[in-house]
């Protein structure tokens, strides 16, 4: 038999305030955040991407390029130094950017990737088409080979 002020303490035990979630509830994820930049200076210009290139972020990145000022620019550096990984959204973006130089007769080229960040752009079948260039100024630059060595 259960006593009046028994029952109120395990009632009380046995729900979930409404203000709580459950435990087994999925934390909500962190909004990805993605920063850019927009140097330009004659016929080049560089745009800088810092952050995770993914689903959560990859939109971001789309409506920036969509505003951008292309007048008068001959080559687009796309600088991924920032870029810690990239997903399938991330690939589908650097497409959509591929297309959008091409319709502007924009050289795109990429500087600054991870090795992991190029290997996914390579398994994609992007790299024949996006070319990759030393991040280092000419004069520091290394071969292709020893640059890939340390990794």
């Amino acid at each position: 038999m259960v006593r009046a002020h028994e029952w109120d303490g395990s009632r009380r035990l046995a729900r979930v305030p409404a203000s709580r979630r459950p435990w087994w509830a999925a934390h909500p994820a962190p909004a990805a955040e993605l920063r850019l930049g927009w140097e330009s200076g004659g016929a080049q210009a560089v745009l800088t991407v810092d952050g995770d290139l993914d689903a959560g972020s990859a939109g971001q990145l789309d409506a920036y390029v969509a505003g951008l000022p292309a007048g008068g620019c001959a080559v687009l550096y796309l600088d991924l130094t920032g870029v810690r990984s990239l997903g399938s959204a991330g690939v589908s973006t650097l497409v959509g950017m591929r297309r959008w130089c091409d319709q502007r007769s924009i050289e795109l080229r990429v500087r600054g990737a991870l090795p992991s960040v190029w290997r996914v752009v390579e398994l994609a079948g992007l790299d024949e088409s996006l070319s990759r260039t030393a991040s280092r100024p000419a004069r520091h630059a290394t071969a292709p080979e020893e640059e890939l060595s340390l990794f």
